[in-house]
């Protein structure tokens, strides 16, 4: 892979529309804005430039180009974000020592053939075809839906594994078991799953990262139901989303995520026309599944078939996910131990429950009074042991109050009794928000934000400006002399000036300084001659005072210093310019309605 098809693949790719088909982007002047997608928050921060063909978020700041944009958002590595970005170009790459796929490619193709494999013996070789009945006839699928689900069957004996992938397919016995798919013992490979229904496990984009496996009801070895693929280097058990890669589209438009426990939930749940639905192993959700599901829908309903109030993973999942500002619920289900059951059987049913769920700190409340005796000091204590600490993880005070009195009346002792308790409380860790940075950007000094406010507008209206000696020689901080060299450098050799070309001509370590001076949402941007030139002598002006007030604080310390020494004829002199200083410093600050004049003094 050339440096010269990157350029390429870049000069012919839209950031705006790359972007635009994954989030809500809205137009800003030259440039576009939205929520972040990568952290929480209110008011849109995160911007798109179409002329610098990068975006950056003025919250988190996260920034980079489209390849950047794709490996965060898509969670694509750069091979990946490459080959999707040509493929909607046109681009053919030239594959360079190719035979050498990366990693990635060559475990995901692993497994897309094994699943070929298992899809095969189960929809059309004889050995599967009591396990098809099982699934048609026990488990009440549609041939359809096993097809769109691309489930599969392992046979007990491993020996066509084997025949299949390494004598037909030549994939290496190292490759198939670092997929997590069989396990080399010796000159043999055995099948992690044999005697199994397959459940082919993606990621949200389509790619097959690993297996589920599940014993069926004849089969008398002593082993567990489930088996799940090992962690691989393409399958973390606690970032997948099962069946997302089907569902994402129906949880976008319903803007809520229907959350179960086991693959024959999201299924039947899906064949029963709840197509918003995801599955997860187990009761937990984890940070990285809230993250990822966040991206697609703003609300959460959790119909698992554990008791989540019992189980601390469970509670954190649950708070963690409140508190990153998801409105979540759990759905009890009335008259079924699972949605598998209840889709089959009672889908009116099933609705209703989904409709009528509990939010989840209603769900933690009732759980935890429903299983003591409140009447009872023993249940009381019991109750607070398990209540308090919930409680105070909400991240929102004015909920956490509201909680704080219902418990209060439910156990029928003061409010301050549960408050007092909620301060001595101690987490034995701070819950993560997993939308937000946890660093934000150092405040900076008042003088490089104004210097980056002056570079700022003079590129957004005229960035000759910026060869005056009375505007250049206000900038002082380093990085802004830097970039000031640059355009002095680029508009000595380029009778045009254009934006992207110059940002594009600089140094890397001066580029994300640029891009975020021209970047950042100003109100001035799209502003008259007239209303520009006042605006531009005010943040000059500005940048006067400081000046003026460094210098004088400078001569201040220098006149302290000559005192004590006793040189009274530079001390005489030094008095002399901080006079003329101050008179001057006089004539910046009249005030004009604003705080800065607008005439420059005598």
């Amino acid at each position: 892979m050339s440096d010269d098809q990157v350029a390429e693949i870049k000069s012919k790719i839209d950031i705006v529309s790359i972007i635009g088909e994954r989030i809500d982007l809205k137009k800003a002047g030259r440039n576009y804005k939205a929520p972040c997608p990568f952290h929480g928050e209110k008011t849109p921060s995160f911007m798109v430039s179409p002329e610098l063909q990068i975006f950056k978020c003025f919250g988190c700041g996260e920034a980079g180009d489209v390849f950047n944009f794709l490996e965060k958002f898509e969670g694509m590595d750069f091979p990946e974000a490459l080959k999707y970005l040509a493929d909607r170009v046109g681009v053919k790459l030239q594959k360079t020592n190719f035979g050498q796929s990366t990693d990635r490619e060559r475990l995901i193709e692993v497994n897309s053939q094994a699943l070929k494999f298992y899809s095969y013996l189960l929809l059309e070789h004889p050995v599967g075809k009591k396990a098809l009945e099982y699934l048609v006839k026990d488990r009440g699928l549609k041939p359809d839906i096993i097809k769109e689900f691309q489930l599969g069957f392992s046979p007990e004996n491993s020996y066509s594994l084997k025949k299949f992938l390494i004598d037909k397919k030549k994939f290496l016995p190292s490759d198939i078991e670092r997929a997590g798919i069989g396990i080399v013992r010796g000159g043999n490979i055995y099948d992690r799953f044999n005697g199994r229904i397959i459940f082919p496990l993606f990621d949200h984009r389509g790619n097959p990262i690993g297996f589920a496996g599940r014993v069926l009801p004849w089969d008398k070895r002593e082993t567990g139901k489930y088996i799940n693929s090992p962690e691989t280097p393409i399958y973390h058990k606690s970032h997948v989303l099962y069946a997302l890669n089907i569902t994402r589209s129906f949880i976008k438009k319903k803007k809520v995520a229907i959350i179960v426990e086991g693959e024959l939930d999201a299924i039947s749940s899906y064949q029963a026309g709840i197509k918003n639905v995801v599955a997860i192993k187990g009761s937990a959700l984890t940070e990285e599944q809230i993250r990822l599901l966040s991206r697609f829908a703003p609300k959460f309903i959790l119909a698992l078939d554990a008791d989540m109030a019992g189980d601390a993973a469970s509670r954190r999942g649950l708070t963690i996910a409140s508190n990153a500002g998801i409105e979540v619920k759990v759905a009890k289900l009335s008259n079924f131990k699972d949605p598998d059951e209840a889709a089959r059987n009672d889908l009116a049913g099933y609705k209703k429950d989904l409709i009528g769920a509990e939010g989840s700190w209603d769900y933690l409340t009732n759980s935890i009074f429903s299983r003591f005796d409140s009447s009872t000091g023993s249940g009381k204590a019991k109750i607070s042991k398990e209540l308090i600490p919930i409680l105070s993880e909400i991240g929102d005070k004015i909920v956490q109050a509201h909680y704080a009195n219902i418990v209060a009346r439910r156990l029928e002792v003061p409010l301050n009794a549960v408050t007092d308790e909620l301060d001595k409380s101690k987490k034995a860790d701070v819950l993560p928000n997993v939308l937000t940075k946890q660093e934000p950007e150092a405040v900076r000094d008042r003088k490089v934000l104004l210097e980056e406010d002056l570079i700022s507008m003079a590129f957004r209206q005229d960035p000759k400006i910026l060869l005056s000696d009375s505007v250049s020689s206000l900038i002082s901080s380093p990085i802004n002399v830097r970039i000031l060299e640059e355009y002095n450098k680029f508009s000595s050799s380029h009778k045009d000036f254009n934006l992207s070309e110059f940002a594009n001509s600089m140094p890397k370590e001066l580029f994300d300084g640029f891009a975020k001076m021209v970047m950042s949402e100003n109100k001035r941007e799209d502003v008259g001659s007239d209303l520009f030139k006042k605006e531009f002598d005010l943040v000059q002006k500005e940048l006067k005072i400081l000046s003026t007030k460094e210098n004088l604080k400078l001569l201040a310390h220098e006149m302290r210093s000559l005192e004590e020494s006793g040189d009274k004829e530079r001390l005489l002199s030094a008095q002399q310019k901080f006079g003329k200083l101050a008179k001057k410093l006089s004539g910046y600050t009249e005030s004009d309605g604003g705080g800065i004049i607008l005439k420059e003094p005598d």
